[in-house]
């Protein structure tokens, strides 16, 4: 996959300036799945055909989590739609993909102890220009008067459902942040659209569990 994926930027995204994750991990896990579908979308690799996902183009990319993602789907034989592989997909992601960043050296993971006896995980890029240019690019979508790259508007789509505003830093009542957001989502293509309403789903359902 591209050094800076769709996937990878919101899982940088999602992650205060302290390192906290900001929202719940099985959240998290099922926006990370949508943003590995949406990438394999954006690349060509798979469609959406007839409801269900169906690979394209079956070359490796190198990434071992995009790789098997691609071969779960070819391997499947049952009509399978975006909220299935969401679901499916999602199971441990946060930590696989953690893991990946950690060994490409974009991040590190550390430990801290409050008031001496919790432990609480902390996950910062190792270069916070990353996270500046993430922003920045959304920032600048939000501020702007054209409809942004395809990946762009993916992620603004994913941040919404996500509610990973608050990550932008920008000083605009969230209401109308939300409702930019949406609006610049609503650019997707239907294939990308239908994946990010799968991750709302399966997000929306998990927390009434």
């Amino acid at each position: 996959m591209d050094a800076h994926s769709l996937r990878d930027d919101l899982f940088l995204l999602a992650h205060d300036d302290a390192g906290r994750l900001t929202v719940h991990e099985a959240t998290m896990e099922a926006g990370l799945a949508g943003a590995a579908l949406i990438d394999l979308l954006l690349s060509g690799r798979i469609a959406v055909i007839e409801g269900r996902l169906a690979v394209i183009d079956p070359v490796r990319t190198g990434d071992s989590e995009t790789d098997a993602t691609i071969d779960a789907i070819a391997a499947n034989t049952e009509p399978c739609g975006p909220r299935a592989w969401v679901s499916w997909i999602s199971q441990g992601s946060y930590e696989r993909i953690g893991a990946n960043l950690v060994a490409a050296g974009r991040v590190d993971r550390t430990t801290v102890r409050r008031l001496g006896l919790v432990t609480s995980p902390r996950t910062r890029p190792t270069d916070l220009a990353d996270l500046v240019r993430i922003r920045a690019r959304l920032r600048f979508a939000i501020h702007g008067h054209d409809q942004p790259d395809p990946a762009t508007t993916a992620l603004c789509g994913l941040v919404r459902v996500l509610r990973l505003e608050a990550s932008l830093l920008l000083s605009m009542p969230t209401s109308d942040l939300l409702l930019a957001l949406e609006r610049l989502a609503a650019g997707s293509e239907l294939a990308v659209r239908q994946v990010t309403n799968a991750v709302e789903t399966v997000v929306t359902a998990a927390a009434y569990r």
